[in-house]
């Protein structure tokens, strides 16, 4: 899968000029004001920032617009509010006109500047030194005049367009001058219906003035006459590669796009890179929609899109993803979105654009979004894994070559585990030389990227190439460095989304509902995967061609296949296992954490309904900090544990790969049967592992309902863990007494009823407490929400400490029901924050 276009840059989202290692100069107007000096930014990096004279007391301003905001200047009076803007020449500003000077930008005139008969633009006649071009307005028609070293016009044209300029329209111009070949050609584009107009290509001779060292002047010249009106988004870029068509482009791409625009809901300046819902008074709309600029699509197979974006579960969101195609960005079809798992449904055409939904439930709370990718995914050349063969890919993900040559080509594959291609190629076959270390090469529709080449020579001089890769997926232990992360009775697609935060992947389906508290310490994106997999369960699903991962209850289907002796079935070995068998189960959590207070005084489940023999072994969960959930996680490994492990391991064919079979397919995940009269097996189970053979399908060798493996916690590794825990313990409640000296809630063990607390549900137990004789009592009700609150001013400290003692019975949480504590903190600039502390 080749990505075809990535929407991440500011100007993907607001449809402003973009920089380019050319620009020389970018001046957005972006800013609310000036600054001190009162100068405007250059966006291009280089310092030159343009200087406004006449800002104090006439009616330039800074003017919410279409890309953020755009200079006013003159509008009561010209001539006599005088204001323009400077750019100061430290002698570099033209040192290096290499082949093509571009200059342009947005222009809104009024009826002063589009009625007068000279009316400067972009001027460097005001000196030092001579002028190298001036852009004016010419009886409202552009103008561009070019200069020889000494000052003498060599070039001086008025264009005669079909647009014609009118007051209060935005219009994009530019000029075009290739110094060395002496062509000039200007464009002028008219934002109100997207006409465009491309003069001639004209000719100029003599010299252009290769040793400017003018300053830029915006909307004056000579101190006589002045332009009235807007500016947005001017450049100038020396050395350029641009053309009229590349232009062109920018205009019809960027037409729609709102990112910036002052009258949508959505923002993309505050924070760039990133889009959000627009606030406004800090708070932020129910509801945003973004239109992007257009990008090129032209795919040679299918397309998907993926959406990179930061939010909060179940509050804020990025809910709807639309897209739009065009041949020639002038007719567009129906916006469509995209499907479940971000498959295009828009016709195959030249050009895409995005719409996308962003919401909030919660006005102080937005989402992030952070990058769209959309992926060509090419037609597999092969539909099916019996007697495929191994396909080269070339960086852009395009089919280099088929290895017809190969062979003894090995798919190993797990469910939530490896997933390998092994293969061998004569070291003298003509596409030897396609395969190198960290290429990519494709099965049918997945992707591995090759880590090994071995050369082996045997006795009889035979070379054989032996290539071992990896599916693409593995890549994500390569990531950024994660760091650690605290998830409270989140769902499993949160620490999902933060895993592949930047990686190019997204989360795909996700059917496992599990809730958990837990701390994350693991590093990398695909080990932190694996973490959630252990610990909300369910199958880790890999989706390398759409660069996607899905966690689901039950990954396979009851595929009906049959493997039965003497029809696809060579050989079978059962292997019952018993030799880890467990029977009690300790469990210890973060810092030593025990589920025994609510699991009658014990520190351990139990399960004999296989063996009445008592069998202990330890549970490693020192990633929860909830024991009602570690209890409910080491209930569901000791289910597994308690029982023997029985395992199938087939010799077997594939007759989904011959025709007329096709019913008999099966995949990694499914449920299959198996019937040895012989051995006296007629079970449905599960396939679990395969090897699978490419060239040969008779020798694929499947394990099924099982993977015998190894319990991985033993009780003499935690005795290790214990010890170095016990002594952090007691620095850590050292710590808590130096950090908080007194406890700040009133009333805390309900002595004196409800006195301090504001209660709607709740009553007072004076029969049952810990610390005293009563505490406070709630008996749940599904669809009703119970509390009690208590204000609290502390004094300022770095570390706060809540701890409190609870105890249940009979407790069932609905499918949104919550019991915890939750900690609004007001801090001293106004600003609040909210957090729940899961406790079931």
């Amino acid at each position: 899968m080749a990505i075809k276009s990535i929407l991440t840059n500011q100007e993907d989202f607001t449809g402003e000029f973009p920089v380019t290692s050319r620009t020389s100069a970018l001046w957005r107007f972006n800013e609310k004001t000036p600054d001190e000096n009162l100068q405007l930014i250059d966006s291009s990096g280089h310092g030159r920032h343009f200087t406004i004279s006449g800002w104090s007391g006439t009616s330039a301003n800074l003017i919410a617009g279409r890309f953020g905001r755009y200079f006013r200047q003159n509008i009561v009076n010209p001539t006599s509010e005088k204001t323009h803007l400077i750019a100061e020449n430290d002698g570099s500003f033209f040192s290096n006109l290499g082949e093509k000077i571009v200059v342009g930008g947005w222009i809104n005139p009024t009826t002063y500047s589009v009625g007068q008969t000279y009316i400067p633009i972009f001027n460097t006649r005001q000196g030092p030194g001579q002028p190298i071009f001036y852009v004016s307005l010419y009886q409202g028609r552009l103008r561009l005049m070019l200069y020889n070293s000494s000052g003498t016009l060599i070039y001086d044209q008025s264009e005669t367009a079909t647009i014609t300029l009118k007051n209060g329209g935005w219009y994009f111009i530019a000029s075009i001058i290739e110094v060395n070949n002496k062509m000039v050609q200007n464009i002028i584009c008219d934002r109100s219906d997207g006409a465009t107009w491309v003069s001639p290509v004209r000719s100029f001779s003599g010299e252009l003035n290769r040793e400017c060292i003018a300053d830029i002047i915006m909307g004056m010249h000579a101190n006589t006459y002045y332009y009235a009106g807007g500016f947005d988004d001017w450049f100038l870029e020396t050395d350029s590669q641009l053309t009229a068509d590349d232009l062109l482009l920018y205009f019809k791409s960027s037409l729609h796009a709102n990112g910036g625009d002052a009258s949508s809901d959505v923002d993309a300046l505050a924070e760039p890179g990133a889009v959000t819902l627009k606030a406004t008074d800090g708070e932020y709309p129910a509801s945003g929609v973004l239109y992007t600029r257009a990008v090129p699509r032209a795919l040679s197979g299918s397309g998907r899109v993926a959406v990179t974006s930061e939010y909060t579960a179940g509050v804020t969101s990025v809910s709807l993803v639309e897209t739009s195609t065009s041949d020639d960005l002038e007719e567009w079809s129906a916006w469509q979105a995209v499907g479940t798992s971000g498959e295009l449904q828009s016709p195959n055409r030249q050009y895409i654009r995005f719409r996308v939904t962003l919401t909030s439930s919660d006005p102080l709370r937005t989402p992030k979004l952070l990058e769209i990718q959309l992926h060509d995914i090419p037609k597999a050349p092969y539909e099916k894994l019996g007697f495929a063969r191994p396909v080269i890919l070339d960086k852009n993900g395009a089919w280099e070559a088929v290895l017809e040559n190969a062979f003894d080509i090995i798919v190993t594959g797990e469910v939530n585990g490896a997933d390998t291609l092994e293969f061998k190629l004569p070291f003298h076959d003509p596409k030897r030389s396609t395969q190198e270390n960290e290429k990519q090469v494709q099965i049918v529709n997945d992707i591995y990227r090759i880590r090994t080449l071995t050369d082996n020579k045997s006795e009889d001089g035979r070379v054989i190439t032996q290539v071992y890769a990896e599916a693409v997926f593995y890549d994500l232990s390569f990531s950024a460095e994660k760091e650690p992360r605290e998830f409270n009775a989140d769902t499993a697609d949160v620490p999902m989304q933060y895993a592949l935060l930047g990686t190019g992947w997204t989360v795909g389906n996700v059917t496992v509902t599990t809730k958990r508290t837990w701390q994350c310490t693991e590093k990398n994106a695909l080990s932190i995967l694996r973490a959630v997999q252990n610990i909300y369960g369910g199958d880790l699903v890999f989706d390398s061609a759409n660069r996607q991962v899905h966690l689901l209850t039950f990954s396979g289907t009851d595929s009906g296949a049959l493997f039965s002796y003497r029809k696809n079935l060579k050989s079978i070995q059962r292997v019952v296992d018993t030799r880890e068998l467990v029977t009690r189960l300790y469990a210890y959590g973060k810092d030593g954490l025990t589920f025994a207070s609510i699991n009658g005084g014990k520190a351990y489940v139990e399960d004999y309904t296989f063996s009445s023999e008592v069998r202990v072994s330890t549970l490693d969960c020192s990633s929860f900090t909830n024991p009602y959930q570690m209890l409910e996680y080491a209930k569901m490994r000791l289910a597994e544990y308690s029982k023997p492990r029985v395992s199938y391991v087939l010799s077997a064919m594939d007759l989904s790969a011959l025709t007329g079979y096709e019913h008999e397919a099966w995949k990694l995940g499914d449920i299959v049967t198996v019937d040895d009269k012989e051995l006296g097996l007629l079970v449905k189970t599960r396939v679990v592992r395969r090897q699978y053979n490419l060239q040969e399908p008779w020798k694929t060798v499947i394990e099924l309902s099982t993977k015998l493996r190894e319990l991985g916690d033993s009780s003499a590794q935690w005795d290790k863990a214990a010890d170095a825990l016990s002594s952090a313990e007691l620095v850590n409640r050292q710590d808590i007494k130096d950090m908080v000296p007194f406890n700040h809630l009133r009333n805390s063990r309900a002595d004196d009823g409800f006195a301090y607390w504001v209660n709607s549900g709740f009553e007072v137990d004076t029969e049952n407490g810990v610390s005293g004789t009563a505490s406070f009592k709630a008996v749940g009700v599904p669809g009703m929400t119970k509390s009690l609150s208590q204000t609290v001013y502390p004094a300022t400290r770095k570390s706060y400490t809540f701890s409190a003692q609870i105890a249940s019975e009979n407790l069932e949480k609905g499918e949104n029901g919550q019991v915890g504590v939750e900690i609004v903190i007001e801090y001293e600039d106004g600003t609040t924050e909210t957090r729940f502390i899961d406790l079931i």
